[in-house]
């Protein structure tokens, strides 16, 4: 089984980078949305995230701002789910490495994530290319 994806972030950011993985590799059925709007409580957010993963064990979830509303509400759940992973600095680039990396092993995964997030920053007047 292939481990979930979520995209978890204010407004319509979330959306708005799913949609654009899927632009670039076709449907993606691992890959779910849960977006803060602003009559949402953090609760309200993480009672959605936990629904959208139904009955999932474990998930890499990717949100946009590190300490930011849906990022508290993830680690306060992580800490009673420990198959939970979250990574901060939801971008294109980690989206698309995540979801086209082979592996089953969410720890693996949220390190993949953390690489492409980083990598995937270039100051393109210092870049060599």
């Amino acid at each position: 089984m292939s481990v979930p994806i979520v995209l978890a972030g204010h407004g319509r950011l979330p959306s708005g980078v799913g949609e654009a993985a899927e632009m670039i590799l076709g449907p993606q059925s691992r890959l779910k949305v849960c977006e803060l709007s602003p009559h949402d409580s953090p609760e309200e957010f993480g009672v959605r995230l936990l629904t959208l993963l139904g009955g999932a064990t474990e998930a890499l979830v990717l949100a946009d701002l590190h300490g930011g509303s849906p990022f508290n509400a993830v680690r306060a759940l992580a800490a009673v789910h420990p198959r939970l992973q979250l990574v901060s600095g939801l971008n294109l680039p980690m989206l698309l490495e995540v979801l086209l990396h082979t592996t089953d092993d969410v720890t693996e995964l949220a390190g993949v994530a953390r690489a492409a997030g980083r990598d995937g920053v270039v100051d393109v007047l210092e870049s060599t290319w």
